[in-house]
């Protein structure tokens, strides 16, 4: 019964690879989106309490920073005005002893998180740390000690904010560390899933179902081409179909290799009965021709 289904021509073939190649890219789906990975790796925490631990190291930051800059602008500024007697150069200076100490000491803790990655840089990082605390703590202790040097409180309260920041700084580069290694692994499966996608669409035919998109598409073709001809596509069975699409599979390859027969050859034979080719005789004109046949002389 499948024989009188009419064959599709080169043009619907192409048409039925093409309608298989749009079927596997809507099962691949559209090109993911970067936002749907923002949560894809696991949260070591809970984001309520990471936001929490946030926030307090910011409060306690500013809370152990303000006694301790007050401090250090005031040395800063003394000592500078000491030597240079300008009240403005006094001030900048005093404002930059509060940087250079108190910010020196996040930037450096900060930057391990992201640039520390090798012992050289390490070790730079932490030298300009320690540098940073010395003069907090030196700045500190000697502006609250003169006077109180036998008080616990004075001693605690000149170290502890400078000590406060440092801490401070080491708790948000742990956190800074556990957002950048969760970006991180949300951004290699976006990659993966960008490269799986792209492999997808750009290829079709490596698609594991391709085979089955493209039957699909032959058999549709098929039904389109030979809608009039209802009664013998109801009756068609599953190896029929089988048989019809792969009968349009191999319908391109019908040509792979092919074979003249001599028969095929027109015009006067150019080789004997025995299959010795024969000579050339040249006509009054000067054009070669092979002799007639006795046959045909005859």
């Amino acid at each position: 019964m499948w024989s009188q289904i009419r064959p599709l021509t080169q043009e619907e073939r192409q048409l039925a690879y093409a309608a298989a190649q749009g079927a596997v890219n809507r099962a691949v789906g559209e090109r993911p989106q970067r936002d749907l990975f923002n949560q894809y790796a696991a949260l070591r925490f809970p984001p309520r309490v990471t936001k929490l631990i946030t926030a307090l190291c910011i409060v306690l930051l500013l809370a152990a920073f303000t006694p301790s800059a007050i401090r250090l602008y005031v040395i800063g500024s003394e000592t500078f005005g000491a030597a240079v007697p300008d009240d403005r150069a006094a001030v900048a200076v005093g404002i930059a002893t509060v940087l250079t100490a108190e910010i020196g000491q996040m930037v450096f803790s900060l930057a391990l998180a992201t640039l520390g990655t090798t012992s050289s840089v390490r070790r730079l990082l932490y030298i300009s740390m320690g540098i940073a605390t010395a003069i907090a703590l030196v700045g500190n202790v000697q502006v609250a000690l003169p006077g109180h040097m036998h008080s616990p409180f004075a001693w605690l309260e000149a170290i502890a904010p400078p000590l406060m920041v440092l801490s401070t700084a080491y708790v948000l580069k742990e956190q800074m560390l556990v957002a950048i290694e969760q970006r991180h692994a949300n951004e290699r499966a976006y990659q993966d899933a960008i490269n799986d996608w792209q492999r997808a669409t750009l290829n079709p035919e490596n698609h594991p179902r391709w085979m089955q998109f493209y039957a699909n598409a032959l058999r549709d073709a098929l039904r389109k081409s030979n809608s009039r001809k209802r009664e013998a596509l109801e009756v068609l069975t599953t190896a029929d179909w089988r048989a019809l699409v792969y009968r349009e599979l191999q319908a391109d390859q019908w040509y792979e290799q092919p074979t003249l027969s001599g028969e095929l050859v027109e015009g006067v034979p150019e080789v004997s009965a025995d299959g010795s080719p024969l000579a050339l005789t040249v006509s009054p004109n000067g054009n070669g021709s092979h002799p007639a046949s006795l046959s045909d002389g005859e």
